[in-house]
């Protein structure tokens, strides 16, 4: 139960880093703006964990 509710918050925390990530993108205008790679990073780690979590 409890590993359920940690995986639908880490689902929602991916989908809101995706269009951080899809903004900062716009923003900034570039993949390799170091800012935009920090987030693209951090949201990889995230989905890393994610997948773990469904096996």
């Amino acid at each position: 139960m409890e590993n359920t509710q940690s995986k639908d918050d880490l689902q929602k925390l991916i989908e809101i880093l995706r269009q951080e990530l899809a903004q900062l993108y716009f923003k900034k205008g570039s993949l390799v703006h170091p800012a935009v790679l920090q987030l693209s990073q951090q949201l990889d780690e995230y989905i890393v964990i994610f997948q773990k979590l469904r096996r």
